[in-house]
């Protein structure tokens, strides 16, 4: 009994060849290569020059597949070259297998360029969109595709996802995570508002703005400072640090983040420190990917490149 294989994948044809067919000996690729570029251009000169090859490699593959396959592929004239009629059925099949190998190295090639970037929005608009010259000279050849979420976990369920910057504590089970740079917590209002606070229990006063419904930032900035006694859990909630960062530009409370995101407002004046302290939550910001991405150009090159910039900052 012909032996299958026994690690047939999805979508294999349950009517295909046996694998003892499938790997048998057979001409090799360039033979058929230069069968069909002479076939097309009806000489073998010309097929040569189009293969960049000489016409002595060229004859001797085109004698090759007719040794073979034990016929004569073309009739041979002194005007060049004409197909027989096993030639002509030879050369539907093969323009057929190597159109198909094309298409799917073009598919591959076009995936190998491209690499999906999925990261926080705030992260995306604050951090990353100011380095992206730096990030397209160090990634040339690739066109980078970003999108945004606000998912702490890293998610891998959609294929076109090649890696992830995810704010957390680093540890995601079967992921690579390449720590960029540890979150800072301070709180940040509108000029007009700092005056208003001239200490930490001054905050008891004020709506704060919270980047989420955990209201983690406000309690662990609070506890590290010594001010328990406010409640953390007061005040407005959005879903991104970057609207809490524009409700506080709007004089609509105080917010609570990472400086580094606020960075051209706290320049332009439109945002403020009223407090020097700074806490640390814990939290990191993560390059993350599967590992078996890790040995991939592209992924190498990103990791890479924001390292680097993260080191810079």
């Amino acid at each position: 009994m012909t032996e299958q294989s026994k690690n047939l994948q999805p979508g294999y044809a349950a009517h295909a060849y046996p694998l003892a067919d499938l790997t048998r000996p057979l001409p090799p690729l360039a033979a058929i290569q230069s069968f069909v570029a002479a076939a097309q251009l009806g000489s073998v000169s010309k097929a040569a020059d189009h293969l960049c090859r000489t016409q002595g490699a060229v004859s001797r593959q085109i004698q090759q597949l007719e040794t073979h396959y034990r016929c004569a592929l073309f009739v041979r004239h002194v005007s060049g070259l004409t197909l027989t009629a096993e030639g002509n059925a030879l050369l539907t099949v093969a323009v057929d297998v190597l159109t198909q190998l094309v298409r799917h190295a073009d598919v591959h090639a076009r995936a190998t360029s491209v690499l999906t970037l999925k990261l926080p929005s705030t992260f995306a608009v604050r951090w990353l969109l100011p380095r992206l010259p730096d990030i397209h000279r160090a990634m040339s050849g690739t066109e980078l595709r970003i999108s945004t979420s606000a998912d702490d976990t890293p998610d891998f369920t959609t294929s076109d996802v090649d890696a992830i910057v995810v704010r957390g504590t680093g540890q995601w089970t079967g992921m690579d995570a390449i720590p960029l740079f540890s979150e800072r917590l301070t709180p940040m209002c509108a000029p007009a508002l700092a005056t208003s606070l001239r200490s930490v229990a001054d905050l008891a006063q004020v709506d704060l703005l919270h980047p989420g419904p955990s209201h983690a930032e406000w309690r662990c900035w609070l506890d590290h400072v010594g001010a328990r006694q406010i409640d953390a859990g007061r005040g407005l909630v959005f879903d991104t640090l970057e609207l809490t960062l524009a409700a506080s530009t709007e004089g609509h409370g105080i917010a609570i983040g990472d400086p580094r995101m606020a960075r051209d407002r706290l320049r332009a004046g439109s945002l403020v420190t009223p407090f020097e302290d700074v806490a640390q939550d814990g939290l990191s910001y993560f390059l993350v990917y599967p590992p078996q991405r890790a040995a991939q150009p592209k992924i190498r090159a990103l990791a890479d490149v924001l390292l680097r910039l993260a080191r810079e900052d």
